[in-house]
């Protein structure tokens, strides 16, 4: 058994896609060959064989197990087995087919068969496998490319992340307005208690009292944490720091 890879260059993925829609022997004339036995020629040396069932070049290192399994009807899913079956008649009709089967039209056959890895060979009258393109390799590459080049560029954001990070609880609070954890912070504030007269809209006080029994905090408390973070947001940050480093 051949063990080498097949040689995917820009002359074999011509071959391969010009065979999806044409014979072997315009494929080869086309290309300027003698004969499609020239092609083979050709194909060979670069580890293909022709598979006359799929009208295809396929890799020569493929077992026979490994081309069995590559018969829809071993493994695909019943529906596509019934199309497959279906286009096998001479001359079948794809509206026909696809009312058969459930679909609205040919075209919306046509989309699912696609999204089951099928595709229309016009050679064959027929759906195939999506097999042996040249691109399926090449996107393994690109993907190995993008994320070496995403790995390489996350890291100049890094310091940043992790500065978001640390500060989660202050960006959880500034966006959903609640500690990460729902604690109510307590200050135990220096200084005398004194009373203080604020007037504040009814609905605001009657919410407040609301709180304060809902959360098992006094209104002195809740009034005292509003006050110091109120300050520290707007213009009294460093005269509040200083006082609580005195508790």
């Amino acid at each position: 058994m051949n063990n080498k890879q097949p040689i995917y260059d820009a002359k074999v993925k011509k071959i391969l896609e010009g065979l999806k829609l044409k014979t072997r022997e315009v494929v080869a004339e086309e290309l300027k060959y003698k004969s499609w036995r020239s092609l083979d020629a050709y194909m060979r040396r670069k580890n293909f064989i022709y598979d006359s069932r799929e009208g295809q070049y396929i890799p020569a290192a493929q077992t026979k197990v490994e081309k069995l399994n590559r018969d829809p009807k071993s493994y695909a899913p019943a529906k596509v087995v019934s199309i497959i079956t279906a286009f096998e008649e001479v001359d079948i009709d794809p509206k026909l087919v696809a009312k058969q089967e459930g679909f609205r039209d040919h075209k919306e056959m046509a989309e699912y068969m696609k999204n089951k890895g099928f595709e229309w060979n016009v050679y064959k009258s027929n759906y195939v496998k999506v097999v042996g393109k040249v691109e399926d390799e090449l996107d393994v590459v690109n993907l190995q490319e993008t994320f070496a080049k995403a790995k390489d560029g996350i890291e100049e954001y890094l310091p940043f992340l992790r500065f978001l990070y640390e500060k989660r609880d202050d960006l959880y609070q500034l966006v959903s307005g609640v500690k990460e954890d729902g604690k109510i912070p307590r200050y135990a504030l220096p200084g005398m208690v004194r009373t203080k007269a604020i007037y504040m809209s009814d609905m605001v006080a009657k919410l407040a009292g609301e709180f304060s029994k809902e959360k098992n905090v006094t209104q002195r408390e809740v009034m005292e944490v509003a006050l110091v973070e109120y300050l520290q947001k707007y213009g009294f940050k460093r005269e509040i720091e200083e006082l609580l480093k005195n508790l």
